[in-house]
């Protein structure tokens, strides 16, 4: 027998025991359907993974790698003053006066002159800036100086130059050569608009930092419509050279932490008290004023002045109130007429204290 033969008996006895073609098929196909199954499951269990990496990693990286805070280069803003109080002066002096000084925010101004006897000295703008509200870098670049036994710098340009493009209105006001330095107190004081460096040292050695206390105007204030907060004060004090006060009372809309380079009663302060010598004050109140409604008020005649019918500025919405007290003409200013309706002014002024516009002997403390 040969090999072949024994081959054909072979496959002819296993013959019954072999699977028909269509369960061959089957189980093809079932293995097939088992290992895309499997192969679906791995999908599925790598894309929960990556979801969970997805949302767990940026939490780490957050925890882990987010920069810290920068820190204020103007330092801690702490309390030092209330935006009606001033402790901003120079000391007595044959050179310089005070021709007006007041504040701004968290900002005061210090306008000095020359006595007229003196023709060597320009005078100068002092400016007090409260603790962590003057940013000091472009200052401490400048030249190393001293005032006052303490370290100061002097800049040939205190604000960067304005840009290019600077708008219709032209570029806003810079702030040119200053000395600088900072207080104890974490106060910093800037001097500017001087004729020269020499002028400049000079007048910083005769500035003086004195213990906060309120400003001082011919008016005292016993109520203010809406709780309104002094956000502006200032002051011509000396009688030989002027007597005037102005307090203003809101936040104008300017925004945080600027104030104007020429300290200014920003344009829209929702309430404004200006305080002239009523032989003056022709000028301020123009010659109609007593055509305006007329009532006395503790004893002192006052004129109102509605803004739709006596044509004042901004379109007729504002009003104007005046008050002669004495020797001095109060002049009240309201932006918004429908925010602070006349009723409010009599009661404004029915709580008011007046001192005189002759000299300022009999000045008051604008609050309290």
């Amino acid at each position: 027998m040969t090999s072949l033969d024994e081959l054909t008996r072979t496959l002819e006895r296993g013959a019954d025991r072999a699977p028909d073609a269509i369960g061959l098929v089957e189980q093809a196909r079932a293995g097939a359907e088992r290992l895309r199954r499997r192969n679906r499951l791995r999908a599925v269990g790598a894309v929960v993974v990556a979801v969970a990496v997805a949302v767990t990693v940026p939490v780490v990286v957050r925890s882990y790698a987010a920069d810290p805070p920068r820190p204020n280069p103007a330092g801690p803003m702490t309390y030092y003053r209330e935006p009606y109080e001033l402790s901003l002066e120079l000391a007595p002096s044959r050179v310089y006066f005070t021709m007006t000084h007041g504040t701004e925010g968290k900002t005061q101004f210090l306008i000095a002159r020359p006595i007229a006897n003196s023709q060597k000295a320009s005078g100068g703008t002092i400016a007090a800036y409260d603790p962590g509200t003057f940013d000091p870098t472009r200052l401490r670049q400048g030249e190393r100086v001293t005032v006052q036994g303490r370290e100061a710098f002097y800049v040939k340009q205190l604000d960067p130059p304005a840009p290019s493009s600077s708008g219709p209105m032209g570029a806003p006001y810079r702030v040119g050569a200053a000395v600088g330095w900072q207080d104890p107190s974490g106060v910093w004081v800037t001097v500017s608009e001087s004729a020269d460096r020499a002028e400049m040292l000079r007048l910083a050695d005769a500035v003086r930092l004195t213990t906060p206390r309120a400003a001082r105007a011919p008016v005292r204030f016993g109520w203010v419509p809406r709780g309104l907060p002094v956000s502006f004060t200032e002051s011509r004090d000396i009688a030989e050279y002027g007597v005037s006060a102005s307090i203003g009372f809101g936040g104008p809309s300017e925004p945080a932490g600027q104030v104007s380079p020429s300290f200014f009663m920003p344009y829209d302060t929702p309430l404004t008290v200006m305080a002239l010598p009523m032989k003056g004050i022709m000028t301020a109140w123009g010659e109609n004023y007593s055509d305006g409604r007329t009532r006395t008020i503790g004893g002192h005649p006052t004129w109102y002045l509605d803004g739709e019918k006596d044509n004042l500025t901004d379109g007729g919405k504002g009003s104007q109130f005046m008050i002669q007290a004495g020797d001095c003409g109060i002049t009240v200013v309201v932006r918004d007429k429908t925010f602070i309706p006349y009723e409010d002014l009599v009661r404004m002024a029915g709580n008011m204290s007046f001192g005189g516009c002759d000299d300022t002997s009999d000045w008051l403390p604008i609050t309290g």
